[in-house]
């Protein structure tokens, strides 16, 4: 299995809003560029303590992550109502959310196997028609389907590395800002475990830069308080990650603002495997490109 940060904290600041955004959109088609497995099973690890299960403890502190869209369906599964046992990937929430209403699903990952898994998951849906799996170069591929898409069609990136480029130059980050600027409505997920690594992103960010564009991202990142100590000997999976969104209605924006400062909420007085304080930072900016 080549995904192993399921249930981490990375993942908390990806599928909480991704789940929102999707349920509040119901775009006509859904685009994925790394979509890796679509079930887990939770072992509990300390990574595990930190992300979900730490949301699950604290659960009934938040009414507003208890009655979102992403802790309905994790609670709703009939292998978790006797406690967490089992992990939802991105495909099985945004299919769970969408199966209804959208007309077509493109997942993209260079692991056969991760497809395999999704059509296992598809076909107990009974939508395989739907689906469209490609097993390819996801930067190019979607760089490639930017003719057909449009102002109702929503694509999630998050490859934790958005800036580095392919064999024809083009990275994640390229591929993202096309789409924002033809319309379409997206979230960008990455990942930092240093200032460096943060400030090399946003240098990325500011060489997109352009004052004079309509386009404009949203961005929100969460962060551990200890992100730059350089003392810790533990790795919860990500000490920061950030989401960039674009093309999404004032009710996602809100919803966004909304569950970063939640989980933020949700950490005060934590630990990180019961050794380091766990409170998270949140920062929020606008990009024009």
């Amino acid at each position: 299995m080549s995904y192993r940060h399921f249930g981490r904290i990375g993942d908390i600041w990806k599928h909480i809003p991704l789940c929102e955004f999707l349920a509040i959109e119901q775009p006509i088609s859904y685009i994925e560029t790394n979509s890796a497995s679509p079930e887990y099973q939770l072992t509990g690890s300390f990574e595990q303590q930190y992300g979900i299960l730490h949301i699950e403890k604290n659960i009934k502190n938040s009414q507003l992550i208890r009655q979102s869209v992403y802790w309905k369906i994790l609670s709703s599964l009939s292998e978790n109502k006797n406690g967490l046992s089992k992990y939802l990937g991105s495909p099985a929430l945004a299919l769970n959310i969408l199966k209804a209403s959208t007309n077509k699903f493109v997942f993209f990952d260079i692991e056969e196997m991760c497809l395999k898994q999704i059509a296992v998951f598809v076909k107990k849906l009974n939508i395989n028609s739907k689906i469209t799996y490609k097993n390819q170069d996801s930067v190019d591929g979607l760089i490639g389907m930017l003719e057909e898409l449009g102002t109702r069609d929503f694509i999630h990136v998050d490859p934790y590395f958005i800036h580095h480029t392919n064999a024809n130059e083009h990275s994640y980050f390229d591929a993202f800002c096309l789409a924002m600027r033809k319309g379409v409505m997206g979230m960008l997920w990455y990942g930092f475990n240093t200032i460096k690594e943060r400030e090399v992103l946003h240098n990325v960010f500011s060489s997109q830069t352009n004052t004079s564009s309509q386009t404009r991202l949203q961005g929100i990142e969460i962060a551990s308080i200890l992100l730059n100590k350089n003392i810790l000997d533990v790795n919860p999976g990500v000490l920061g990650c950030g989401i960039l969104i674009g093309n999404l209605s004032e009710d996602s924006r809100q919803s966004f603002k909304e569950m970063a400062q939640e989980v933020i909420n949700l950490y005060r007085d934590s630990t990180m495997f019961d050794k380091y304080p766990g409170e998270l930072k949140l920062k929020e900016f606008e990009i024009q490109i």
